[in-house]
């Protein structure tokens, strides 16, 4: 239930600090520009369309979240612009090129665990690179400053299976960052982590964020994920995947926990529920349950 402080308050008022923030982040290039982007897949039973006409453009050093319900093609969104999956029409450009297969120029970081297990953590975040071409020891130095930089310099000999969740995540990051890709892609990497390591991992993001010239696109179920990390947010709908609403977030930088509270914040919120869960859709979520207590033995 959302507080009554604010039940007036419009999620597309902002400061004039916020303001002045988007106004120059729509000043820097396009990095990504997705146009007309369309997804089908057969089935035995037809084709079944998972994105339509999805378009939106990401700018450099932008923190981007996408979210959704449940089948509005989310990670089949993030996998044509990693190049996993190729669209049926439309186009993606990344510096505007088209984005044909994977490459070094995108970063990806999965939900599951992706480090090879045989390799030390060092080694994993070398890999990129060598498969590059690269070799020497700057590749070493190198794969040292990532580790340093997601505050790992002492597990660099570790084994995948002797790190935790959030370790082995912070490890998968720095790999996608040793290729130095003009955008990091990534699919919902925090789902699988508990409350406490999710939001240290999403502080440690911040801080990586705020300190490379990386932009970022994030996919998320999570609704406070979405707001604290984002700068804008893309709403997807779904049946079939597409663009419900792009959402300015009017929460300033730089963003704390405290923030989790304020007007601005639960606003935004509120709004990104109304569009996932709309009131129509609320009142048919009701389960035919049979009473199985006695008359006067209620709970609320």
């Amino acid at each position: 239930m959302i507080p009554p402080v604010i039940d007036n308050l419009d999620y597309r008022e902002q400061s004039p600090e916020v303001k002045d923030r988007f106004t120059k982040l729509k000043q820097r290039p396009v990095v990504l520009s997705v146009d007309n982007l369309g997804k089908t897949f057969p089935t035995p039973g037809g084709e079944v369309t998972a994105l339509k006409g999805v378009d939106f453009e990401v700018f450099r050093r932008e923190f981007m979240c996408v979210i959704g319900p449940s089948g509005c093609g989310k990670s089949t969104l993030i996998r044509i612009l990693a190049g996993l999956e190729v669209e049926t029409n439309g186009q993606v450009l990344l510096d505007g090129n088209p984005v044909a297969g994977p490459g070094p120029d995108r970063g990806m970081v999965f939900q599951s665990y992706t480090l090879f297990p045989w390799l030390t953590v060092k080694q994993n975040v070398m890999f990129g690179p060598k498969m590059e071409g690269k070799s020497g020891t700057s590749v070493e130095a190198d794969a040292r400053q990532w580790i340093d930089l997601v505050g790992l310099s002492q597990f660099e000999n570790s084994y995948p299976h002797q790190l935790s969740g959030g370790m082995k995540q912070r490890v998968a990051i720095a790999r996608a960052l040793a290729n130095r890709p003009r955008i990091l892609l990534m699919d919902e990497p925090f789902g699988a982590l508990d409350a406490q390591t999710r939001a240290q991992m999403q502080n440690y993001l911040l801080q990586i964020w705020r300190n490379l010239d990386i932009t970022i696109l994030f996919i998320t179920h999570d609704l406070d994920e979405a707001v604290y990390l984002s700068d804008r947010i893309l709403v997807l709908k779904a049946d079939p995947g597409e663009v419900d609403e792009i959402i300015e977030v009017p929460v300033p930088h730089p963003r704390s926990l405290d923030q989790f509270i304020t007007p601005e914040f639960v606003a935004t919120k509120h709004r990104i529920n109304q569009l996932i869960h709309p009131e129509s859709e609320s009142k048919e979520d009701v389960l035919p349950f049979p009473r199985m207590t006695a008359e006067g033995d209620d709970v609320e």
